[in-house]
């Protein structure tokens, strides 16, 4: 101080603060450059793998419909014996085929694991996020409303039918089956009935996953166009 350098330490130590700070900010843009580096991979690897997850729901989705379609064919062909000659070989083949039931099987570990982690706002798009959302509630939908359906119609009722045995079908000595008198018309209409019951679930189970398939394929569209935006 006597010899009058403090105004040269103060504009050292002044020097040497705003050296310091700015080497902190330096150090907390670099930081935060590479957490929002990291989040943007993480959300690119997110979209993929829901990506991944979706294009092999759609693959599921399809076979069900499939399945359904072939149900309902069967059951329409069990129609056209009731009002025709009732080949008892058949019907029963279409019987068995009909009291069976594939079961609908929702992918979504990926959305799943977003969800019990507390990690859906990684994906930055808040419309692609709102719209996966709404995708996996409607997925859960579909997926109850069809296996609904195969429970309490498929099993419970046309499968409890068949396996009754309440149209009468027998075997004589030689192994074949048949009817002894075909069948009466209190037997006619609670057949027409169940077999109503069965294709009217297979149709509405094929046009729920026909509706789930578009809406699995515009959604992959809308993540291809986003991780196209994260290149």
């Amino acid at each position: 101080m006597e010899t009058g350098k403090t105004g040269k330490y103060l504009k050292y130590a002044i020097g040497e603060i705003i050296l310091v700070v700015i080497g902190i900010l330096i150090a907390l843009s670099i930081n935060n450059w590479n957490e929002n580096r990291k989040l943007k991979k993480l959300e690119k690897e997110t979209l993929v793998n829901i990506k991944n997850d979706l294009t092999l729901q759609s693959k599921i989705i399809q076979r069900q419909i499939n399945k359904e379609d072939v149900f309902v064919k069967y059951a329409d062909s069990c129609f056209g014996m009731l009002n025709s000659k009732i080949d008892v070989d058949h019907l029963v083949n279409l019987l068995d085929s009909l009291s069976v039931r594939l079961t609908f099987v929702s992918n979504r570990l990926t959305y799943d694991n977003l969800g019990s982690n507390g990690k859906t706002t990684i994906i930055s798009n808040k419309q692609l996020r709102s719209k996966i959302v709404r995708y996996y509630q409607f997925l859960e939908y579909t997926e109850s409303v069809v296996n609904n359906n195969n429970l309490y119609r498929t099993n419970s009722q046309f499968g409890t039918y068949v396996l009754n045995n309440d149209l009468g079908i027998k075997i004589n000595d030689n192994g074949g089956l048949y009817l002894n008198e075909g069948l009466d018309p209190k037997e006619k209409y609670t057949f027409l009935k169940q077999l109503e019951g069965r294709r009217y679930s297979a149709e509405n189970n094929k046009n729920k996953c026909l509706l789930q398939l578009d809406n699995t394929t515009a959604l992959i569209n809308l993540i291809n166009k986003e991780l196209e935006s994260h290149d």
